[in-house]
């Protein structure tokens, strides 16, 4: 009965404190706003050196396994990953940085190996964080040379993304600019996505710059 009186009182006074005890400060509240993360707060990488870049790329062997047009390079293999002269202004800076830590983390279904995997190897116990730095900023400073400024593609819509004013779209290689893809651009206007669905098949044209679609309509059968 003892035992049963006690937890009781303990309750009501942890209760009473509960109520009595003031409201945090609005000083307090500030600090713990500010050392949080903020709402949109997305990884980004500091500005990097594409010159030095390069010399990383060369260091850690990359031209055997990748092509990259307009360069040249004292050795070149067998092209297991994708060219790459054409990548930079497709992928944010930080998609290549994941590319090099984290091989598996996109990889395309042609050049995944038995298991699923990327056969890219692991750099992570020998790259400085600098090098990953500067050679990401190599990648992304790569596009074709005198590459057209708008193309005509064809291809799916996979998804429409009206809060982002974008859309995904699976579509074949543009001749002179990407290969055959999926992936998700912006559009010149959000009256683009109201005018065709998932599942159409479609026609855009895109600047390929800026990489943002500026004509859009359903592909005639």
């Amino acid at each position: 009965m003892a035992k049963k009186s006690l937890r009781v009182f303990g309750l009501a006074f942890i209760a009473l404190f509960a109520a009595t005890s003031p409201a945090i400060s609005g000083e307090a509240q500030q600090h713990l706003e500010t050392h949080h993360h903020p709402e949109n707060w997305q990884f980004t990488l500091p500005k990097g050196d594409p010159k030095k870049g390069r010399e990383v790329f060369v260091k850690y062997e990359c031209p055997y396994c990748h092509e990259v047009r307009g360069e040249e390079f004292l050795f070149s293999g067998m092209d297991y990953g994708p060219e790459l002269s054409q990548m930079g202004p497709m992928h944010p800076l930080e998609f290549f940085a994941e590319s090099i830590i984290n091989p598996n983390a996109v990889v395309d279904k042609e050049y995944r190996d038995a298991n699923g995997k990327s056969p890219m190897p692991s750099v992570n116990d020998k790259m400085t964080v600098q090098e990953l730095i500067d050679v990401s900023a190599y990648l992304a400073s790569l596009k074709p040379k005198g590459m057209l400024k708008s193309a005509t593609g064809e291809g799916k819509v996979i998804a429409l993304m009206p809060d982002k004013n974008e859309i995904v779209i699976e579509h074949g290689a543009i001749k002179g600019v990407m290969g055959a893809m999926t992936m998700g651009y912006k559009v010149a206007s959000p009256s683009f996505l109201k005018t065709v669905k998932t599942g159409d098949k479609i026609r855009f044209t895109i600047d390929t710059d800026k990489r943002v679609i500026t004509k859009l309509e359903k592909a005639k059968n």
